[in-house]
């Protein structure tokens, strides 16, 4: 009996983790942003104060998202690919895509790498946000269309 122990404790914990819902379930609600992680070549900080670029994200079950900001917002369509979140413009078919470090039931981090400032090699560049569930207190009133 004392052999069999691991390997039921073994057992159980897979059976606990493939009982998670999927991605696509998880990531359906609103979300707002706690804080940010930036890094730039050896450098970091820290933002936790809501800046001017924080928005709300509202997940629908039809694909639907919606960046809400100042009572307005901006729609995109998205899709969970593995470890992957794809948000898709209207006028912008590569939007942006998020490395999925965590999505639980009521926090979620997200990793975006970003486009060097300077021209030159090996540079390293990406934001991480860490996000918790919300409510939006009113859905926005405007529409705002997408840069082109």
């Amino acid at each position: 009996m004392p052999k069999a122990f691991p390997i039921l404790c073994i057992s159980l914990s897979l059976v606990a983790f493939s009982c998670q819902p999927p991605p696509q379930e998880l990531i359906l609600g609103s979300w707002k942003v706690d804080s940010v992680y930036a890094y730039y070549n050896g450098f970091d900080y820290w933002e936790y104060k809501e800046g001017a670029d924080w928005a709300a994200y509202e997940y629908t079950a039809d694909g639907q998202m919606k960046e809400v900001k100042f009572d307005t917002y901006r729609p995109y369509q998205y899709r969970i690919a593995e470890d992957t979140l794809f948000w898709i413009a209207q006028q912008e078919p590569n939007s942006g895509a998020f490395q999925i470090l965590e999505l639980r039931p009521d926090y979620m981090v997200l990793r975006k790498d970003k486009a060097p400032i300077f021209s030159g090699r090996r540079q390293d560049r990406y934001e991480i946000r860490f996000f918790s569930r919300t409510r939006l207190e009113r859905q926005p009133d405007a529409y705002l269309p997408d840069h082109n």
